[in-house]
C-alpha cells in the first residue's frame, strides 16, 4: 500500500474492530422491523484477508450505456479513478481491520465526496427523464439497466471497490426514487427521527402488490430516512437553541479545519477505551448526542438520552466527518442545508472540547503542573504538549551542547528549504492539498488552508520522520541557511 505510517497498531485494529463487530450485531438483532435481506447482509461475518488489486477493465454493457446516456462517461471515469485509488491505497493491506487506515487516507474521502456529489446528480438526472413512467416502473427500468450492472462489476471476490460505491449506488437510487414518492410520505410527528412516518402507497401504486415492491425497495435503499430527515435536522437545531439558549451559527473554515485536525490527532490516544455511552450530549428530556470514534474518524448520532448507544451503531441518523473536512449525514449524503452545518459545527466543537478536557486530564495527571488551565487557545498548546519531548535536538557547538527547538515555518519558506538542503519534490494535490516528498521516500499530504500559513513543529515532525531525514540533520541545516 502508498501509504504513511500506520495511525493505529495492529493490535489496537484488531481489538476494536472486534469491538465494534459486537456492537453491529447488537444493533441489528435489536431492530425488530428490518428486512430479512438486510438482515442477512449486515449480520454476514468479513473475512479477514488481503485485499487484491482491481484487475478488471471497466466494462458496462450496452443498456448501461443507452440507459445513462450523457452521464456514462461520467462513471466511467469515476470507476477508474477508484480502481486507480484502490490498488494504491488498499491493495496490499489486510481486509477488515485495515479499514482504520482507509478512513485516514485524503484522496479516499475526496473521492467519496466527489461520488456522493455525482451519484446524486445522476439519480436525479435519470428521474427527470423517466419522469412520465410510474413509480413502479420507473424503479423497475433502474434495477434493470443500472443497480444491476453496477452491482455485479463492483462487488468482486478479494477486492473492495464497494468500499467507495456501495453508499454512492444506494444514494443514486435515493435520489432517483424520492422525485417519485418523496410528496407521498409525511415527515414524523413532531419531525421526530424517532416517530414513524405516514406513507401514501395508494398515491403512487395502482395495485397492492406495486405497494409491496416498492415498499419493499424503500426499506432496502432506506427511502423513509433519505425523504424526512431535513425537517427532524432543522428540528433537532431549534431545539438545541432552545436548551443552550443560544443562536447556533456556521463556524469558520479555519477554526473547523484546525478542530477536524486535533479531532483526528487524538483519536487514536482513545479509540480503544472510548464509550459512547459515556460520552454523549443531553440536549433536553427527548434528545441526546451520541459520540462515535468508530473505525478512528469522529462521527455522532441522534438518539434519546435513555438509549443505549450500542441501538445507534446501524442507525441512518449518523453524522460524520473526514480527514478532508467533508461532513454528510448516512440517512441523506446529498442534504445541503444550512441546518445541517449549523448541526455539524455545534457538535464538532463540542467533541472537541470533550478531547481536549481529556488531554489535559491525562497531561497534568502524568505531571502535577497547571500548564493547561486555559482551553482558551488550547490548539496550539495542545500541539506544543505532544512535540515537547521531540521537537528540542541538541546540536554540538564546540566543547558544548545546546538545545534548539525545531521551528514553525511558513509553508514557503519550508518548502523552498526542503527543495534546495534535501532535494525534495513539492508539488500540487487535490483542492488545497500539496504532497512534498524525496527520492525513494514515501510522499506526505498536507492541507493548506489559507494563503502561506505556518507550518507548526509537530507537522515539521511527521513530515520528517516520513521522508527519512533526521531531525538533528534537518535542524543542522536550517541553522546554517
Amino acid at each position: 500500500m502508498e501509504q504513511g505510517s500506520p495511525t493505529f497498531s495492529k493490535s489496537l485494529k484488531k481489538k476494536v474492530f472486534k469491538q465494534q463487530e459486537a456492537a453491529r450485531v447488537d444493533s441489528i438483532n435489536s431492530r425488530e422491523h428490518i428486512l430479512p435481506s438486510l438482515r442477512e447482509r449486515f449480520l454476514l461475518g468479513d473475512e479477514y484477508s488481503t485485499v487484491l488489486k482491481f484487475d478488471k477493465q471497466v466494462f458496462f454493457p450496452v443498456s448501461f450505456r443507452e440507459a445513462l446516456k450523457r452521464n456514462y462517461s461520467l462513471i466511467v471515469s469515476l470507476y477508474e479513478e477508484a480502481i486507480d485509488i484502490h490498488n494504491s491505497f488498499i491493495a496490499g493491506g489486510r481486509y477488515p481491520e485495515d479499514g482504520f487506515e482507509w478512513f485516514n487516507q485524503p484522496e479516499i474521502s475526496e473521492l467519496q465526496q466527489k461520488l456522493r456529489m455525482n451519484f446524486s446528480s445522476i439519480g436525479k438526472d435519470l428521474a427527470y427523464r423517466k419522469r412520465r413512467l410510474t413509480a413502479v416502473k420507473a424503479q423497475l427500468f433502474l434495477f434493470q439497466n443500472v443497480l444491476k450492472p453496477l452491482d455485479e462489476f463492483t462487488w468482486y471476490k478479494g477486492r473492495h471497490l464497494e468500499f467507495f460505491f456501495e453508499h454512492a449506488i444506494d444514494l443514486l437510487v435515493q435520489s432517483f426514487l424520492s422525485d417519485f414518492i418523496g410528496e407521498y410520505v409525511s415527515p414524523p410527528v413532531d419531525n421526530n427521527f424517532s416517530n414513524p412516518a405516514k406513507i401514501d402507497f395508494e398515491g403512487f401504486c395502482q395495485l397492492p402488490t406495486e405497494a409491496n415492491f416498492l415498499n419493499n425497495q424503500m426499506e432496502l435503499y432506506n427511502l423513509r430516512d433519505y425523504i424526512v430527515v431535513e425537517p427532524c435536522i432543522i428540528r433537532v437545531v431549534n431545539d438545541i437553541e432552545v436548551a443552550k439558549r443560544n443562536a447556533l451559527s456556521v463556524t469558520s473554515s479555519d477554526d473547523r479545519a484546525n478542530m477536524i485536525f486535533d479531532i483526528f490527532e487524538l483519536i487514536p490516544l482513545y479509540v480503544k477505551s472510548w464509550d459512547p455511552n459515556k460520552n454523549k450530549i443531553i440536549i433536553n428530556n427527548d434528545l441526546a448526542i451520541f459520540l462515535f470514534m468508530e473505525f478512528g474518524f469522529p462521527s455522532f448520532a441522534i438518539g434519546k438520552p435513555e438509549d443505549n448507544a450500542d441501538i445507534h451503531t446501524t442507525s441512518t441518523y449518523r453524522f460524520a466527518w473526514s480527514v478532508t473536512h467533508d461532513f454528510w449525514c448516512m440517512a441523506k449524503q446529498d442534504c445541503k442545508i444550512k441546518e445541517l452545518d449549523i448541526l455539524g459545527d455545534y457538535v464538532l466543537s463540542e467533541y472537541h472540547d470533550k478531547l481536549l478536557s481529556l488531554y489535559v486530564l491525562r497531561k497534568t495527571q502524568g505531571n502535577n503542573n497547571n500548564g493547561f488551565d486555559s482551553l482558551a487557545d488550547f490548539t496550539f498548546e495542545y500541539h506544543s504538549s505532544l512535540t515537547s519531548n521531540d521537537s528540542e535536538v541538541v546540536l554540538d557547538a564546540g566543547d558544548t551542547t545546546i538545545k534548539k527547538p525545531i521551528p514553525s515555518v511558513t509553508m514557503s519558506s519550508f518548502f523552498d528549504f526542503m527543495r534546495k538542503a534535501f532535494d525534495c519534490y513539492i508539488e500540487n494535490g487535490k483542492g488545497s492539498e500539496i504532497k512534498i516528498w524525496r527520492k525513494n521516500s514515501r510522499i506526505y499530504t498536507l492541507g493548506r488552508h489559507k494563503k502561506d500559513q505556518k507550518i507548526h513543529s509537530f507537522i515539521i515532525s511527521k513530515i520528517l520522520k516520513r521522508l527519512d531525514i533526521s531531525k538533528k540533520d534537518w535542524l543542522k541545516a536550517f541553522v546554517r541557511k
